[in-house]
């Protein structure tokens, strides 16, 4: 199954206020993210609607 994910101005608002360590470190979340979601590297916890919806832990 392939995943779409569109960040939202928000997202870029906050990331913006991140220092520079914080940014890299969510620049490598974001890589990995885009070719697994489902990695545990991303330590994911349960978001119970999506999960139900996906029949996935998301």
């Amino acid at each position: 199954m392939k995943y779409r994910f569109k960040p939202t101005r928000r997202f870029w608002e906050s990331f913006a206020d991140l220092t520079s360590r914080q940014q890299n470190s969510a620049r490598r979340a974001w890589s990995i993210c885009k070719e697994n979601p489902f990695d545990p590297r991303l330590r994911a916890h349960k978001i119970h609607r999506l999960s139900a919806y996906y029949g996935r832990t998301i």
